[in-house]
């Protein structure tokens, strides 16, 4: 099957990946607050509430591994994307039919961390699929910050609604938002889905001249499950973003114990999620936009060595505006890991299969920081206070860093193809003579 010499996406495909993101952000952003409180409200006690939430990270944690197998089994990611957002939003949407069943409820949200676990996964595939590697990382910007603009009107609109209308509402925008991100799925054009193709042709960048990129890999995809661990690049990279969402998950939700601790006032609290996501937005265009510029390494370092900043800051200072604007860094991090994980994973796996799985495996990371970060806050909080809480995760985010920088290769191919690894040293005259 011959595939074009160049990636040439509709703006209506274009378009329906961004709104797709949009709404994927606005469904994501409001679960799990607004669900806290709506069981609270129906009499839950504190451990139900913690268990019912729990249960949402244990689907994720569950299914995230195997999202990317079934996207490396089944080629058609328009059709399962589609799938798993309307599960997600139809598990939210019936929580209200019986929220006093327990069993009932926790079922609903372990089937909607299931259906998570496939958003960003897909959500790559499908960037990658349109663009191809040459423009994956423009893509992969706009993708993410349509989604980070989604969970801010997210937050604006069901704060908005529940004052107005009532708690109950809070479901509304989950519901709806499941739906037009289905209906946005028809807008990208099969047939501008031409790169990644999974069964019937090498996996291959038309666009490069690079031989490597132009193998057929016929590996099982247990070799290639395989493969990736004898891999130290990935081994880093799995590693150190675990380390990374270890120290990052719990750090929001800590900050904002520690500014209610301190009689910062409802109004502040609401500023530490708004700052963060409204600083992702422009992150994420600069991080895509620089890695073709500055290599993918040293963009996404940026975001390792900016957390354990952060967590110095939160520990030194009881300012709550100093606080309030150590959010800033939260948002750059957030914004480049966004961006360059998918990068890095369409260049570790470049000419080979496994783009979906190693996309699920890194995605990994995230669903273990949100499980783990929680257990060390508490640990930590419970015997030595918000002080030394912040500095403990910011040790794990220095070691994260650190083993990113130092034993993650230089050599990590930019979107354009290139490999610094095959390139001719570039010597004078006077040097080859010598030589």
């Amino acid at each position: 099957m011959a595939l074009p010499s160049s990636p040439t996406p509709s703006r209506i495909s274009l378009s329906g990946l961004y709104l797709v993101n949009f709404f994927l952000g606005e469904i994501i952003g409001v679960g799990v607050p607004f669900l806290t409180d709506y069981l609270k409200y129906h009499h839950w006690s504190f451990q139900e509430i913690g268990i019912a939430t729990a249960m949402i990270g244990v689907g994720t944690v569950i299914f995230q591994g195997f999202s990317g197998v079934i996207a490396e089994v089944i080629p058609r990611h328009r059709l399962l994307m589609g799938v798993v957002i309307l599960l997600y939003g139809a598990s939210f949407s019936l929580l209200p039919l019986d929220v006093d069943s327990h069993a009932l409820t926790n079922s609903f949200l372990l089937i909607s961390g299931m259906a998570s676990s496939f958003f960003a996964p897909l959500s790559a595939t499908l960037a990658f699929s349109l663009s191809g590697h040459q423009l994956f990382a423009r893509t992969m910007g706009r993708t993410q910050m349509w989604n980070h603009a989604g969970f801010l009107v997210s937050a604006m609109g069901t704060i908005f609604l529940i004052h107005h209308v009532g708690l109950w509402s809070g479901f509304v925008p989950i519901g709806l938002g499941s739906i037009l991100a289905g209906g946005s799925i028809f807008l990208i054009s099969q047939k501008d889905l031409i790169y990644h193709k999974m069964a019937d042709s090498p996996l291959t960048d038309p666009s490069s001249n690079s031989e490597m990129d132009t193998i057929e890999d016929n590996r099982t995809l247990w070799n290639v499950f395989t493969d990736f661990f004898r891999d130290p690049s990935i081994r880093i990279l799995l590693i150190s973003t675990t380390l990374f969402q270890i120290a990052n998950a719990p750090v929001m939700p800590l900050l904002l114990l520690y500014l209610r601790f301190l009689d910062g006032g409802n109004g502040k609290l609401g500023w530490v999620v708004f700052i963060a996501q409204a600083v992702m937005i422009p992150t994420a265009w600069w991080a895509a936009k620089y890695s073709a510029k500055w290599g993918h390494k040293i963009i996404f370092s940026i975001a390792f060595f900016v957390m354990p900043i952060r967590a110095l800051i939160c520990s030194f200072s009881m300012n709550t505006d100093i606080l309030l604007a150590s959010q800033i860094l939260d948002g750059v991090a957030a914004g480049i890991y966004g961006v360059s994980v998918a990068l890095i994973v369409a260049d570790l796996t470049r000419g080979k299969k496994g783009f979906n799985m190693l996309m699920g495996l890194s995605m990994i990371a995230m669903a273990l920081g949100s499980v783990i970060g929680p257990i060390l806050q508490g640990i930590s909080v419970g015997r030595v206070g918000f002080r030394f809480s912040f500095l403990v995760f910011g040790v794990v985010s220095s070691i994260a860093a650190i083993l990113f920088f130092h034993y993650m290769p230089h050599e990590i191919r930019n979107s354009f193809g290139q490999d610094k690894r095959t390139e001719e040293p570039d010597l004078s005259k006077e040097a080859q003579i010598k030589h």
